[in-house]
């Protein structure tokens, strides 16, 4: 096993040597179980390698399926995931990520796990869960990959399960970029899907103030702007900062664009104080995060929302058919744009 993870699964060559002998791959599922922890370790990352590409994680997913008897790896991940005595815990979340990848898989990956979803999501809040230091970060890209579909936004969002309110307080996790991306992306995922705007709005602020307290920072507003803004976000002190990966503010703000597709959310996002963020926040942007295409993203809702809705005429964006050519035309001027502040 020590030969296979260092010298096989490390290289390109090596991956595909091993991912064409379905010997060798059954031999190391069976080994993740060995009760030598050093072997079980060393099959286990060996695993998380031969998964990180898409044809390696389908090879891997459909041969465990095959083996008699059935090796269920999702099932195993999970279990293991769930254990808190599981020293593992963190490389099959890796691996459980790595397959849930591939959008082709989720389906099958969801009749495993749907029936543990809130232990998931239980292990997942509950820091300091497992009681062998596994810190459980990747169960954020699980959570947001399984939201790739209908399905698994599905069961995101239905209130028997509670996940939301369990996954959101991790978009502003300092400790973990991991922990943060996977649970801005389950955000992003929900919002692009208009069926669950009206869930958004009725979540009491929770997904608001999970997408704007990253672009928040110490600014001071009027009383009269400070009443608009969620009680979350209000009087913030001077000790905030605000998200330093410029790739995860982009997403937020994506978030905001998506929903400003309806009528009804705009007026929701205006009233909650939305703009007013933004507004600092670009100038924070501007002057400090300094990245083209987060100002951009930035600008793109500010110009919806400073419009009055009869200027817009549209109760909903996503019923506009856009052309092609106009479509292409959009993406040359917005790549022009991005240039012109990067020069």
């Amino acid at each position: 096993m020590q030969h296979v993870l260092g010298c096989l699964t490390g290289s390109v060559e090596g991956k595909e040597a091993i991912l064409s002998l379905d010997d060798m791959l059954m031999a190391i599922f069976g080994l993740t179980l060995d009760d030598n922890a050093t072997v079980s370790k060393d099959a286990v990352l060996s695993l998380i390698n031969l998964t990180a590409e898409e044809t390696g994680a389908i090879k891997v997913y459909e041969l465990a399926k095959q083996v008699q008897p059935r090796f269920a790896i999702a099932e195993v991940a999970s279990k293991q995931i769930c254990d808190e005595q599981a020293e593992l815990a963190d490389a099959w979340s890796m691996v459980l990520s790595n397959l849930s990848r591939v959008e082709a898989l989720v389906h099958s990956i969801l009749d495993t796990l749907e029936s543990t979803l809130p232990q998931l999501a239980k292990a997942f809040a509950k820091l300091e869960y497992n009681k062998k230091k596994c810190k459980l970060h990747y169960l954020a890209p699980i959570f947001c990959n399984l939201t790739q579909v209908p399905r698994g936004r599905e069961l995101c969002c239905q209130p028997k399960y509670q996940l939301l309110e369990k996954l959101l307080p991790f978009a502003s996790f300092e400790e973990s970029v991991v922990r943060r991306g996977g649970t801005i992306g389950i955000i992003k995922n929900i919002c692009f899907d208009a069926v669950y705007h009206d869930v958004i709005l009725n979540e009491q602020d929770d997904i608001l103030v999970a997408i704007l307290q990253p672009l928040c920072g110490p600014e001071e507003f009027t009383d009269e702007e400070m009443e608009k803004l969620p009680i979350e976000l209000q009087y913030l002190p001077e000790s905030k900062t605000r998200e330093t990966d410029p790739d995860l503010r982009r997403m937020l703000l994506e978030c905001l664009l998506q929903l400003c597709a309806t009528r009804r959310c705009r007026e929701v996002l205006r009233a909650k104080g939305v703009y007013e963020i933004l507004r600092e926040y670009h100038k924070w942007e501007a002057k400090v995060g300094r990245e083209s295409e987060c100002l951009l993203a930035c600008e793109n809702v500010v110009d919806i929302l400073i419009k009055k809705e009869d200027e817009i005429g549209l109760d909903n964006y996503k019923s506009v058919e856009v052309p092609a050519d106009q479509a292409d035309k959009f993406v040359q001027e917005d790549a022009a744009y991005v240039k012109s502040l990067l020069d």
